[in-house]
């Protein structure tokens, strides 16, 4: 990391700086995660337009979404850096990169980007330890658009039922992949499903050709999935399930924390959110993907208890860490910080 990180430039200051979007690049599309992103650190006390005053850069332009499939990839980013000042870009050093999706089909590489980073560190959804450079780049949460801008002023309403018994031990309701990377796991749940205190439903009803692709299970699938809401299994379960997709991460971590339901995740090689400053042994159940059938004898076997730990601890970290985009975004920053001060 000394080697790929100025020091002296935050010896003294702690200040952000975006580096500016020409003319030419204002039609790029922006998502409006990443422009609240943008928004919240230029309303802050982090910022500085004064490149010479930065510890820290980010890019003007949006890179959460690498997907070339996407609607929202942005084909011009490489151009868009070229058109940097060289001095200031610097090859990528102490610049901040945010992404959310990587890759593409079939095997959603999580290095690929489609541009040259250079020396920065990687803010990213899905990181894989295979990939991430600890005590470098950032692992961040997946989440929507609709994800709380400012800090919640009241707790949801599944923290407000964390003291009381729920319905179910453990729920899942999500798509199946009936082929590709992230099938396996999403295939094996429905054996676990009894339809009383263990719900466990999909569909393969996703995509325009998903008929094309359709197995012997997906019309049943279908049929019993379309009987279960998601938020009332959030709300009523224990645990829920959050198993990859095609990539590592997914919507339904924060989904099942902001719930207040205990996440139980089946996503093996994924560096889970925060893992920095987050001790997630005490806030969620890790299971491989191969033991994932065992997974009810697992819950049925944990204690009262530590049922009452699991679901304090993940509440303290939701409202600590995850609960807003402000929130998300300034521990982002008090992460990169407490890595610097380490050397």
């Amino acid at each position: 990391m000394p080697d790929c990180f100025d020091f002296s430039r935050c010896s003294s200051s702690k200040k952000l700086y975006i580096h500016p979007m020409e003319k030419r690049f204002e039609d790029s599309p922006q998502s409006q995660i990443y422009t609240k992103i943008l928004k919240h650190y230029q309303e802050s006390d982090h910022y500085t337009n004064d490149p010479n005053e930065a510890c820290i850069f980010l890019l003007g332009i949006d890179t959460t979404d690498r997907d070339i499939r996407s609607q929202n990839y942005v084909k011009n980013v490489p151009d868009y850096i070229d058109s940097l000042d060289p001095a200031v870009w610097n090859n990528g050093r102490n610049h901040l990169i945010f992404n959310f999706y990587h890759g593409t089909f079939p095997d959603y590489d999580d290095h690929n980007l489609n541009f040259d980073t250079g020396e920065a560190m990687i803010a990213r959804a899905s990181s894989s330890d295979k990939n991430f450079l600890k005590g470098f780049d950032i692992s961040l949460p997946l989440f929507h658009e609709n994800h709380p801008f400012q800090i919640e002023s009241q707790l949801d309403e599944g923290h407000a039922k964390n003291k009381g018994s729920r319905k179910y031990l453990v729920s899942f309701k999500g798509k199946r992949y009936v082929y590709g990377i992230g099938s396996g796991t999403r295939n094996l749940v429905h054996h676990l499903h009894n339809g009383e205190d263990i719900v466990m439903v999909t569909t393969c009803k996703h995509n325009s050709d998903w008929q094309a692709y359709q197995d012997d299970r997906c019309q049943g699938d279908n049929n019993e999935y379309d009987r279960w809401e998601y938020d009332d299994l959030l709300a009523n379960s224990t645990f829920c399930l959050v198993p990859r997709g095609r990539r590592l991460g997914s919507f339904r971590f924060l989904e099942t924390l902001r719930s207040g339901c205990i996440p139980v995740v089946i996503s093996d090689s994924w560096v889970l959110p925060f893992s920095e400053t987050t001790d997630w042994n005490s806030a969620v159940i890790v299971v491989a993907e191969r033991d994932a059938l065992s997974i009810p004898e697992l819950l049925m076997s944990t204690s009262r208890r530590r049922v009452k730990e699991l679901r304090e601890s993940a509440r303290e970290v939701y409202d600590r860490h995850l609960r807003s985009i402000q929130v998300i975004s300034d521990h982002v920053l008090k992460v990169r910080a407490d890595l610097s001060e380490k050397f």
